[in-house]
């Protein structure tokens, strides 16, 4: 599902952000990448994603070479994907439900099936209750819910995860967790990139530390 063979970034000769990644990421499985803040994890899921081009080697995704796609072929790519960016990108001018809604209709989906799984996504995150609400009148750990909904609700078979419960509490993380494991579950491959160690002890999953570049 995702394969990176001697992956390197390097944003200038003396900052060399990724150094030489080797990763394979199977069907169905759930992997969390662990570093402190500046470790590169943000550059990982950006690279995989296709908003970065590796300096050096090759980033599979569902068998398709990334950095090599033309816009087209990335956006059809992207559209068998779900990913949570760590500045959590909502449009704070449309309702909750629209920002989701909005995305279904732009894979296709009826106006009809895209609002009923838009309101099943938002709920199982928790936020029945703010479906009209614009993003900006949401606090941080709410806009992550909305961004998770978002993602959740394109069914995606990669779902790839920038620090997604940084603003949550403890029970929001547990919540989360618990539904993420529903859909892993349910045949969703996950990669997900985190600072925080405690919340790992709920759910089962692969672990990687991610350190100076490199991982462990």
């Amino acid at each position: 599902m995702i394969l990176l063979q001697g992956v390197s970034k390097e944003f200038r000769p003396d900052q060399n952000v990724l150094s030489n990644l080797n990763l394979k990421v199977e069907k169905d499985e759930w992997v969390w990448v662990l570093g402190a803040t500046g470790a590169g994890k943000s550059v990982l899921i950006k690279t995989i994603y296709g908003v970065l081009a590796p300096s050096e080697g090759k980033v599979l995704v569902l068998d398709e070479d990334v950095a090599s796609l033309k816009e087209k072929d990335l956006a059809k790519l992207r559209r068998r994907l779900g990913i949570v960016f760590q500045d959590i990108r909502l449009l704070d001018d449309r309702p909750v439900l629209d920002n989701v809604v909005l995305i279904l209709q732009a894979l296709g989906a009826p106006v009809r099936e895209a609002r009923e799984r838009a309101e099943h996504w938002l709920g199982k995150v928790g936020m029945n209750d703010y479906l009209q609400r614009c993003p900006y009148e949401l606090s941080t750990g709410q806009r992550q819910k909305v961004a998770l909904a978002r993602s959740l609700a394109k069914q995606p078979e990669v779902l790839l995860l920038d620090e997604p419960f940084s603003a949550l509490d403890e029970i929001g993380e547990r919540e989360m967790l618990k539904l993420l494991g529903e859909v892993n579950h349910a045949g969703a491959t996950i990669l997900a990139v985190s600072h925080m160690h405690e919340t790992l002890r709920f759910l089962p999953g692969r672990i990687l530390q991610l350190k100076e570049g490199a991982l462990q």
